[in-house]
Formats: C-alpha cells, sequence, structure tokens
C-alpha cells in the first residue's frame, strides 16, 4: 500500500457516480491500473474499471450497426404509421374510430422511443396527410372526393388535424410513464 492509495479509495465513490474532474478521474484510473489492493477494492464495490478502448475499425463498425438497428426501426414506425393512415380511411365505416385510437398508441411508443414531440408528429402526421392527399385529391382510388383541389385540401388537412390530436394525447400518455419511471 503506497501514499496513493488511502486517496484513491476516498475517492472511488465519487469515480462510481462520475463526479471527479477530469485530472482527479485520470489520476485513478491510472492508479487501478497499477494498483491490485485497489482495484480489488473497487471490483468488490462494483464499480466499473477503466477500459482501454480499441482504436481503429472497431468504433466504425459499432456505430455501422446502431445506424443500421435505428435505421430499421425508424423505417418500421413510418410503415406502421402510413398502414394507421390507409387503415382508417379504408376502414371508415367499420372500426375507423378504433384506428384512430391506435395513433395514441403510435404517439406514445414514438415518443418514448425518440423522446421529441416533434419526430412523434412527424412520424403521425406525414404518412398521413400523404396518404390523405392521394384518397382526397386524386382519382387514383375510383372516386374524386373534392369538387376543387381546396376543398379536397381541406378534407385531408381536418383528417390530419384529428390524427394528430389524438397522437398528442399518446405523446401525454407516453410522457406520463416516463415521469412515473423517472420518480420509481
Amino acid at each position: 500500500m503506497n501514499k496513493e492509495c488511502p486517496v484513491t479509495q476516498d475517492l472511488l465513490p465519487l469515480y462510481e457516480e462520475d463526479l471527479l474532474q477530469p485530472g482527479t478521474n485520470q489520476f485513478v484510473e491510472e492508479h487501478l491500473k497499477s494498483c491490485q489492493e485497489c482495484r480489488h477494492i473497487a471490483e468488490q464495490s462494483q464499480i466499473p474499471l477503466p477500459v482501454e478502448v480499441e482504436h481503429g475499425g472497431g468504433s466504425k463498425k459499432m456505430m455501422r450497426k446502431i445506424t443500421l438497428k435505428l435505421t430499421t426501426i425508424q423505417i418500421f414506425f413510418v410503415a406502421i404509421a402510413f398502414i394507421l393512415a390507409m387503415g382508417t380511411t379504408v376502414m371508415n365505416n367499420n372500426s375507423g374510430f378504433i384506428f384512430i385510437l391506435t395513433y395514441a398508441l403510435l404517439g406514445a411508443v414514438t415518443y418514448l422511443f425518440y423522446r421529441s414531440i416533434l419526430i412523434a408528429v412527424l412520424l403521425a402526421g406525414i404518412p398521413n396527410f400523404v396518404w390523405n392527399c392521394l384518397l382526397y385529391m386524386t382519382d387514383w382510388f375510383g372516386e374524386f372526393y373534392g369538387g376543387n383541389f381546396w376543398e379536397a385540401f381541406s378534407i385531408a388537412l381536418t383528417s390530419v388535424i384529428i390524427h394528430l390530436i389524438i397522437t398528442f394525447i399518446g405523446i401525454v400518455i407516453g410522457f406520463c410513464i416516463l415521469k412515473i419511471r423517472e420518480e420509481n
């Protein structure tokens, strides 16, 4: 046991909470690398030990994997939003209200995942608006709903606004879930 051991052992709780200045943090990490006794104390208190980071292609490979996973999840969310947008209009007479309520679920899940109101609104609103514009402003699906462009545009916009209101309810639910989890 050298003179640095008592100091390092006193700093271990602060090191665990990442409350040390960068210079002090480096001192503790260097000491833990060189001192078997302090390293053993740190292991028993379940403090994560400093890890040597490999330089090179490892981090780039890891970032590509993370980016691929996030992109896949984002595509999944957009696909779900598009399916919901189509479902609310296709099932308008039968169970359209149930599809509208799923926007609350979509809003909650996207807010919980991204923790961003803007992204949740965009994921719910853009596919819905595109689908409604295709449906109400073109005759691709058999009938043209509006007498003119502005009438069809107002129908599409009204539908999007209704869906976004339901999405905001979901966002509020997601926000409440996060607050409850933080308190526990």
